[in-house]
């Protein structure tokens, strides 16, 4: 399945006072970084996402595809003040894919909720991918996923 999408800061990007990132969910949560680590064989997973605002019919496809991590929300900590949102979400699939741009291809997971947002999935990497690709918000940038 390909797909493109949209660079947008992230929910928790300052000065937004949205809920913790995704590198402060992931240090209360060292399994998951052990289960991303086995599914895909890196050595290395970059704390945080790349956020990519997608048009809705994207992130209902992807439940066409096969996911490589489905992880309930019973076991995700998040901090008190935002306990709910492991609930909310119900889980989260995790689908094996790359990022591409010009002549760069990158393995990442592509992240999508059980109870997803409408027009968002986050993408998982070895590296800061912003950095690798030098990516500013409101790039478009294209992906693939294995089905």
């Amino acid at each position: 399945m390909e797909f493109s999408g949209t660079v947008q800061s992230r929910s928790s990007a300052q000065p937004s006072r949205g809920p913790p990132g995704d590198a402060a969910i992931l240090a209360l949560n060292p399994a998951r970084r052990d289960r991303i680590l086995s599914a895909t064989g890196w050595k290395d997973l970059c704390p945080g996402t790349l956020n990519l605002r997608v048009t809705p019919d994207i992130v209902h496809r992807l439940l066409l595809c096969v996911a490589v991590i489905r992880e309930s929300a019973e076991h995700i900590v998040y901090p008190p003040e935002s306990a709910h949102i492991p609930k909310l979400r119900i889980g989260y699939l995790y689908f094996q894919g790359r990022l591409k741009k010009q002549n760069s291809v990158i393995s990442v997971l592509v992240r999508r909720a059980c109870n997803p947002l409408a027009d968002v999935v986050e993408l998982l990497s070895e590296c800061k991918l912003r950095d690798r690709l030098k990516l500013s918000d409101g790039d478009a940038i294209g992906c693939e996923v294995d089905e």
